[in-house]
This record gives structure tokens, C-alpha cells and sequence, in this order.
């Protein structure tokens, strides 16, 4: 009888995949190139194949002869490689045979797996939980399930985990606490037992944290609330992006450092701040007492939280004039998708906009704020995010050309094109090489949530297709790590998210342990 494998999703914003390794002497090189300044793989495969998403096999190939002659270099991440490295550019013929064992585009994301044992005839169960109904369901829901589907269909047709075929099975909670926990508890007592489940609202992370660890199943989350993921310390929750206040705080120092560059005219010297925010657990996971510390901490002074309602109709005018009437001269959004977008919106139209700095927490710089504005979104040019991630703008990363080959072979609308999709089609990568490195560790038999946390503190950060991270080196439970972005016009005045920072550390505002 086969054995099922129940791997819960209760939908984070995240999910990638990982290819096995072959021989080193099968490889030959037809061809050598030296990588030029304006190089990436894809562009190289295009040019040596007719066929962007062919470049693992150069990268394959690359790390099989370098292996052996290091005039070659070693490539540890596809999205990154260096003028001057020599690289190895395989026959077409033996491209194609690379490219059945490692898999192309975002199955080729991260480092080369191994299984010790195959399990071919097995099944691993996905349930998946997210919001198809409620308001935000339009912007959360299809995206989101749509890529986790594709990018299981991309594991099973490149061989699963150690030949274990994955099963989703999906269930609507609307994004509502109650039913998040309700869903948790059916998948919970199921059989076979959860290893790990996947949840997208802070409300589903809040609510879980102390029966995750209670139970000892995973939950890999995207409901970012610090004192979820540290409460209890080095628990079951584990976060794919850094935690609000962190953000928050990253935001703050980003602009105390940037003052003179960036603040409006006559704005003055010391830096005011601003939050609206959605009146739950995401909507105030920003301002939390080690976040306000830190801001106090260097000198930048935030007014208290103005809170907006969860609705499309809601008008912030009198949010914003409350701020404003206060001094504030940023102005820093704790929502996402319809609120951020009025909040433009009605700072342009009260003419405010040149007398303040806005920005907001990573789900607010995405399409789905974007597609609120409608015809209007030229509106956000000069918008501020944090950016914890890659994104459809990437367009030079290979798992973004992957994704975005994926996305229009489905004919999916431009709508579902946001954050959602990306990250959930990425984020199987993680998942599968946690899953195969469990396997090799304990044994598919003894597949379980410690096994599976186990797994993840021995890899310590685990790349979901160089899309991001997550990290649980000594006790971390999120990503530390980001850039600043902006909404810029492109040449075809279409609004693009434009990085103004290199890669920077956050500021630490875990809750201490109580």
C-alpha cells in the first residue's frame, strides 16, 4: 500500500525546486566562454541554444568540469556570476541530457541534491490552505494557489522528492483566524500526520504558534509577526521574509541614513514618522516596543499607530491629515494591495506628496497595489519598500525567467502577476531540499516535524531558487536580510521597482524571551 505523506500548506507566500547530480566525466565541453560584464546564464543559453531557460546545463556542466581543472569556475548560485569566470558550454546534445537530470529553469534554482534512497510509488499530500473568499481574496488567493500547483507539477515531471510524487489538496479559509485553526486541527489529526504546514496571515500565525509547537509540526508562514516566530524561543514557526518590526525598523535607519538625500523640501532635520495600519495582528506588527526602541534608539521620532480600516472603500484622508497635522514627513504603510494604494492616491490629492516621504512593509510594494491604482498607477512613482526578495522585475534572474515562462504558458491574467505567484512557485525549491535532506538523515519512514526542523538547523539557510532565504542559523526563525526599492517610471511609463540599495543587514527587534 502506498504511503501517503501529508505536507500541509496553509499558503505562506513562498515555494522552488532542486535537481540530482551525474557524473562528472559524461561532461564535455563543445565550447568555452569567458563572462562578460552584461552576462547571466540565461543570456548565454539563449545564445548557445535558441533557449533562455536551458542554463543550467551550463552551470551543470561548469561545476562537473571545474571539479577536476579549476581554470573553470565553480558556480554556487545561478543568478550570480562574475566577469572573467571561464565556463563550460556543452554540445546541444549533451545540454539535453544534462537538462533531463537537472532539470531546467526554477528546477535547477538551487545546489544539487542526492537522495540516498529512491521511493518511487509514494505519495507526499499537500493540503494547502488559503483565501479564495473574503476581501482579500482576489489579490492573496489566485495567485498563490496557482503557482504552488505549477511548481508541484514541475517537481513530480522532474521526479519528485526521491521519487515520491507530490498531491495537493486545498482548502478555502478565508484568511479568518478561526478558520485557519479549525483547518489546522482536521489537518492535524489526520493520518498521516502533518510534517509541516504552510500559512499566509499573521492572524493563522499568531493562532498556531503555541500549538505548532505543541504538536511539533513546522509552520513555514508568511504572516511575518515577530512575537509569533520567538514565542515561544527556537519554536516550530519559521517565517519566509523578515519579521514587520525588523522591516520597520531597516526602513527607519535606511532613512535616518539617507535624510539629506531623500527628504522632502523644508522637511527639516529630525525624521518624523507615520504609520496606518490595518487594525489586526499584520496591520500592527510593525510598532512593536522593540521596534519603537530602536527608533527612539537613533533618533527618529514614530507618532502613534493610525489605525485604517480592512476595506477597499476605506478613505485614510483623515489618517493623513492627523499625521500630518502632527509633523510627521514620512508617512509608512502596515498594509497591502487597496489601502496603500488610496493612501497615494489621497497624499497626491490632498498635495501632500512633495512634503513627504512614503513607503511601507514588503506586501505593500506589489502589483496588487499597482492594479488598485488601476490607470492611475503612475501615481506610486517614488514609492518606498522594503524588498526582502526577487521580483518579476528581475528580469535578468533566471528563476524569474522561469517563473514568468511558467505564468504565460498558463495564460494566467495579469492580475494574479504579484508577489503571490512568484514567491509561492519559488519556495518549493526550499521545500524539497529540506524533504530530501530529512529523508537522508531519518529515513522517509520516519518523515515528521522534528525530523523536518532537524533538517532545516543542520542546512541552516535553505535558498528557495535564489528568490530569498529562510534561516534558522542559532535560533533565527526569518530572514534578516533586504534591499530598499522604488517605484520608478520605465521608458514605456510603466512602473517598475527599482533597487536603491544593495543587500543590507536589519536592525535585530526580536522580542526578548519572556
Amino acid at each position: 500500500m502506498k504511503k501517503a505523506i501529508a505536507i500541509f500548506v496553509v499558503l505562506s507566500l513562498i515555494l522552488t525546486l532542486a535537481p540530482a547530480t551525474f557524473a562528472q566525466g559524461s561532461v564535455a565541453c563543445e565550447s568555452d566562454v569567458v563572462v562578460q560584464a552584461d552576462d547571466w546564464l540565461s543570456k548565454l543559453a539563449d545564445k548557445s541554444y535558441g533557449d533562455p531557460l536551458a542554463f543550467p546545463a551550463i552551470a551543470a556542466a561548469t561545476n562537473a568540469i571545474a571539479a577536476t581543472d579549476d581554470s573553470y569556475a565553480t558556480i554556487e548560485n545561478v543568478n550570480l556570476i562574475e566577469p572573467g569566470w571561464k565556463l563550460c558550454i556543452p554540445s546541444s546534445a549533451d545540454a539535453q541530457v544534462l537538462l533531463q537530470t537537472t532539470g531546467s529553469g526554477i528546477l535547477a534554482q538551487s545546489s544539487s541534491l542526492t537522495c540516498n534512497t529512491s521511493h518511487i510509488g509514494e505519495t507526499i499530500v499537500v493540503y494547502q490552505q488559503a483565501g479564495i473568499t473574503g476581501p482579500l481574496a482576489t489579490i492573496t488567493g489566485p495567485g498563490l494557489i496557482n503557482g504552488t500547483t505549477d511548481a508541484i507539477q514541475a517537481i513530480n515531471e522532474s521526479g519528485g522528492v526521491c521519487g515520491a510524487q507530490l498531491d495537493v489538496v486545498f482548502t478555502d479559509t478565508a484568511y479568518v483566524a478561526e478558520q485557519e485553526l479549525a483547518t489546522y486541527e482536521i489537518y492535524r489529526d489526520s493520518t498521516p500526520r502533518p510534517i509541516f504546514v504552510l500559512t499566509y496571515g499573521s492572524g493563522a500565525t499568531v493562532v498556531l504558534k503555541d500549538r505548532v509547537a505543541e504538536d511539533k509540526i513546522v509552520n513555514i508562514a508568511a504572516g511575518l509577526n515577530g512575537p509569533a516566530a520567538y514565542d515561544p524561543p527556537n519554536g516550530y514557526t519559521v517565517l519566509v521574509a523578515p519579521i514587520y518590526s525588523d522591516q520597520f525598523a531597516g526602513f527607519l535607519s535606511w532613512a535616518q541614513e539617507n535624510w539629506d538625500s531623500i527628504k522632502p523640501a523644508g522637511a527639516g532635520d529630525d525624521i518624523v514618522v507615520g504609520v496606518i495600519g490595518w487594525d489586526n495582528a499584520f496591520g500592527t506588527g510593525a510598532t512593536t516596543p522593540e521596534a519603537l526602541a530602536y527608533a527612539e534608539s537613533i533618533g527618529v521620532t514614530v507618532l502613534p499607530l493610525e489605525v485604517i480600516a480592512l476595506s477597499p472603500t476605506a478613505d485614510p484622508t483623515g489618517q493623513i491629515q492627523n499625521l500630518a497635522a502632527q509633523g510627521a514627513n514620512v508617512i509608512y504603510n502596515q498594509s497591502l494591495a487597496f489601502t496603500p494604494a488610496s493612501v497615494i492616491a489621497t497624499i497626491r490629492a490632498l498635495g501632500l506628496w512633495d512634503q513627504l516621504v512614503v513607503g511601507g512593509v514588503n506586501w505593500s510594494m506589489d502589483n496588487s497595489m499597482l492594479g488598485s491604482l488601476g490607470e492611475n498607477a503612475a501615481l506610486a512613482e517614488g514609492y518606498y519598500g522594503v524588498f526582502p526578495y526577487l521580483y518579476w522585475d528581475d528580469t535578468n534572474q533566471p528563476a524569474v525567467q522561469a517563473a514568468q515562462a511558467t505564468f504565460e504558458a498558463k495564460g494566467y491574467p495579469p492580475a494574479d502577476h504579484g508577489v503571490g505567484y512568484l514567491l509561492s512557485y519559488g519556495a518549493m525549491d526550499a521545500i524539497r531540499q529540506i524533504l530530501v535532506h530529512a529523508i537522508n538523515q531519518d529515513g522517509f519512514d520516519n518523515l515528521s516535524g522534528e525530523t523536518f526542523l532537524s533538517a532545516m538547523e543542520d542546512l541552516g539557510t535553505v535558498s528557495a531558487g535564489g528568490l530569498y532565504d529562510l534561516n534558522v542559523i542559532n535560533g533565527n526563525r526569518a530572514p534578516d536580510r533586504t534591499q530598499i526599492r522604488q517605484a520608478q517610471l520605465d521608458s514605456e511609463g510603466n512602473i517598475v521597482f527599482e533597487a536603491v540599495t544593495d543587500w543590507f543587514e536589519l536592525p535585530d527587534t526580536r522580542p526578548l524571551p519572556q
